[in-house]
């Protein structure tokens, strides 16, 4: 019994588009928010049709491809505007592994990014922006550089050449493995998570209860918003508390990741914990397709910059 009927819904593109440098580019301990920035710049030029005016004031900004990614505004006549002004953004971007952070001329680099419904519609003007995106320029000096490889997972989760008359494959619940777990689940968080409770970001060892409600609740909203989805409150407020479930061991820890916003012209602190949990008790199985799914979606707050990536690892 899946814990939300919505999940076999969800549907999603992972690509991994590789760069090479054409100077020696400097970049951020996290790189994802550099990332971040140079595509967006690049994609708000490819798809822009009234460069010069905010977005929250265009009267384009629920149809712009941009403006669907990087905004997700929720449109005034829906019934839970008032409440959420914003959806959660329909896209993931995961440095590659590694912690280097410059890159000499001929060196090569590059990220995953996760396209989440009908997010996957905007794939062509996202591919034309990842050949644009070395023109913007990147890191300290904006330096060049350029694409030299563009994958797509496939549902073997091996990265394959797209085919150049096709698209990448479509993933969901039904094409991935779900671990079968007896009574204790090991999850290795290795991008920050940040979850929030009371408005206050959450230091402590997540309860098994509360991390699985809050990834309940962002898979139920992408759901509803990008994969036609029924609005998820009502099966939210009825799942399961599993407070038989307790944490058996963690050695989560706190650390803090900061980034330059040219946008807001200040520093933001991307603080979370990172690190091993385990949760044991029974019936965690349940749990298991949503706790999988989230393996490929993140979980908890700031998600497009790679933030709450996490592997399971029994």
């Amino acid at each position: 019994m899946l814990p939300l009927t919505s999940l076999p819904s969800v549907t999603f593109i992972r690509l991994r588009v590789t760069f090479e440098a054409l100077e020696t580019i400097v970049l951020p301990v996290y790189k994802g928010s550099a990332f971040r920035g140079c595509l967006g710049v690049t994609f708000r030029n490819e798809a822009c049709s009234h460069r010069g005016t905010p977005c929250e004031k265009c009267n384009e900004r629920f149809d712009c491809p941009f403006s669907l990614l990087y905004n997700s505004f929720i449109l005034p006549q829906h019934p839970n505007h008032g409440k959420y002004s914003k959806s959660p953004h329909p896209y993931i971007i995961n440095p590659m592994s590694g912690n280097t952070t410059e890159f000499q001329t001929g060196e090569t680099f590059g990220f995953d990014i996760t396209l989440i419904g009908k997010a996957s519609e905007q794939l062509p003007m996202i591919i034309r922006a990842f050949y644009r995106m070395g023109e913007t320029g990147i890191g300290q000096g904006r330096k060049p550089f350029k694409p030299v490889g563009l994958l797509a997972l496939n549902k073997d989760m091996i990265y394959e050449q797209i085919p150049y008359f096709g698209k990448p494959a479509t993933l969901s619940i039904g094409n991935i493995n779900v671990p079968v777990v007896n009574n204790s689940v090991t999850l290795n968080l290795e991008n920050p998570l940040r979850l929030k409770e009371n408005g206050k970001l959450l230091l402590a060892p997540p309860e098994f209860g509360f991390f699985v409600g809050r990834l309940a609740q962002r898979i139920g909203l992408l759901a509803h918003f990008y994969c036609g989805e029924p609005w998820p409150e009502q099966e939210l407020s009825a799942l399961p508390k599993m407070t038989e479930v307790k944490i058996s061991s963690s050695n989560l820890q706190e650390v803090d990741w900061q980034r330059y916003s040219g946008t807001q012209d200040t520093t933001m602190n991307f603080d979370g914990l990172t690190g091993q949990i385990t949760w044991e008790g029974e019936g965690l199985n349940q749990w298991m397709p949503l706790i999988t799914l989230g393996c490929f979606l993140h979980a908890g707050s700031t998600t497009t910059f790679g933030m709450g990536k996490y592997s399971i690892m029994n």
